[in-house]
């Protein structure tokens, strides 16, 4: 007997095929959900609920996802009390089970069905989801007038309190390109389910394995590649190219050939610097980039928040929300001081610490950051608050980007090309390691803050995480630090 697939497991066989047979028939290879992808399904999850409220009066189906069967006869129930709005009702027919988010009748016998994301703008996976719905939907034998996606409107400024639905969210009406697709759904289900009673399917990894989700048998696909230098480091490696090297039996940078065809120079510059083994460095090449900073430097990093619910009065949904910054100042005799801001309230953190930030710049010495993020924060402080604008886009004369300067005239083979600091750190400064820090990286600093403004984290873990911010922030900027002392060496500058 053919499978019957869910909504996500439909998803999943259109993004990969050999993805889908392993959550059937191997799902013990899965890499365990991430901190941070369980945070994004408790937002899908919020966001659903409040969505909820813009059609009043209706009732849900709670019956969970182990138990298909009862949500099925629930939902039949329901429709045959006259029930005239449903969430979550469950529906079944050729092959495909799905949940609708929200489903409303239309008053002349037919129904609206309402997808709800977490996004602020429709995707091309929306159309697949909502169509896979729409068809078991209509097979169960419900007519449906609309078909919509409900998502947040980007527009929208927080006014405080509660959140005001009609204008928290955009209804979006999809159904004529839902219905252009609609016919495809039936095969690509039975094209799954065949699959599905095979052996396991053949699949090369390539951008199939991050997009449109990152894929949890990601780390399993691509265990075949040596785990140190493999082809995928390469810099902006395209499917096509990564194909090639593949079909030329080539998995590592060490081996590809310096006339290996249709690499781009960069890739080229980088399987070179990884086969030298030697860190190289364009000593005048530096000496120019590095001419131009004022000592003393002030070296300043941002975390930030993006929330898809805004938490601040004047705030909208996705905007990025700075709530500490740590600056280490750099005096060109190699000596350092360490300043900082971590907002301590659940209130908006940005009045507090703009200020802070322009009494800790002061107002000379060029302001090291890495990439234009910070830049970008600076920006959007100095529009949120008219009064301090002056003083905060003055800033803006003094920033240094590092990230390009060492981009620009540095290769080290363990950096195998890539410029983040989480990768250029432990390559330039090995004894500096983000690993055994208690948050290690941005969105996890993101996540876990966001847990004490919302009293989601008692008092203990509210300190462990103001503790863990502060050492990843400084760490940062330290690194930054350490990073401009080794360019200097490098250009003969120190």
């Amino acid at each position: 007997m053919a499978r019957t697939l869910s909504k996500s497991r439909y998803q999943k066989g259109l993004q990969c095929e050999k993805a889908l047979w392993l959550t059937v028939h191997r799902r013990d290879l899965a890499t365990p959900v991430t901190e941070s992808q369980q945070a994004v399904f408790d937002q899908g999850s919020e966001v659903g609920r409040l969505a909820q409220q813009l059609f009043p009066g209706g009732v849900e189906v709670a019956d969970d996802h182990l138990h298909q069967a009862e949500a099925l006869e629930t939902t039949a129930h329901l429709l045959a009390e006259g029930v005239r709005v449903l969430y979550e009702p469950a529906f079944s027919a050729g092959g495909a089970f799905t949940r609708v988010d929200i489903l409303v009748a239309s008053g002349d016998g037919s129904w609206d069905l309402c997808e709800v994301k977490s996004t602020a703008s429709l995707k091309d996976v929306h159309i697949t989801d909502a169509a896979v719905q729409a068809y078991a939907v209509e097979g169960s034998g419900l007519a449906l007038r609309t078909i919509n996606l409900v998502h947040l409107d980007s527009a929208y400024v927080y006014p405080g309190g509660e959140y005001d639905p009609q204008q928290l969210f955009t209804i979006q009406d999809i159904t004529d390109i839902v219905r252009g697709y609609l016919p495809l759904v039936p095969g690509e289900i039975a094209r799954l389910q065949q699959m599905l009673e095979g052996p396991e399917p053949q699949v090369r990894v390539g951008m199939r394995c991050s997009s449109p989700y990152d894929c949890e048998f990601a780390a399993h696909c691509h265990s075949f590649l040596p785990c140190e230098h493999p082809v995928t480091e390469l810099p902006r490696l395209q499917e096509p190219q990564l194909h090639a090297l593949l079909d030329a039996g080539i998995t590592c940078i060490l081996d590809i050939p310096s006339d290996f065809p249709g690499l781009t120079i960069a890739q080229r510059e980088t399987a070179a610097a990884v086969q030298l083994g030697e860190p190289q460095a364009d000593a005048e090449g530096l000496a120019a980039a590095l001419a131009g900073l004022e000592w003393p430097v002030y070296h300043l990093d941002f975390e930030t928040v993006m929330p898809a619910l805004p938490l601040w009065p004047g705030t909208r949904p996705y905007q990025t929300i700075p709530f500490q910054y740590s600056v280490h100042v750099h005096h060109q005799d190699g000596s350092t001081e360490h300043r900082e801001y971590l907002h301590g309230g659940t209130d908006d953190p940005r009045p507090a610490l703009a200020r802070h930030l322009l009494a800790d710049l002061g107002t000379r010495g060029s302001i090291v950051h890495y990439t234009s993020y910070e830049r970008r924060q600076i920006d959007g402080l100095a529009a949120a608050f008219p009064d301090l604008a002056l003083d905060i886009l003055a800033l803006r004369s003094r920033l240094f980007d590092l990230e390009p300067v060492i981009r620009r005239h540095t290769r080290h083979p363990q950096a195998a090309g890539r410029s983040s600091i989480k990768y250029v750190l432990p390559a330039w400064c090995p004894d500096l390691s983000y690993s055994g820090l208690g948050i290690g990286d941005g969105q996890t600093a993101s996540l876990r803050y966001l847990r004490i403004v919302r009293g989601a984290a008692d008092a203990g873990e509210a300190e462990t995480t103001l503790r863990d911010l502060a050492d990843y922030c400084a760490l940062d900027t330290f690194a930054m630090v350490r990073l401009l002392d080794e360019m200097l060496k490098r250009a003969a500058l120190a």
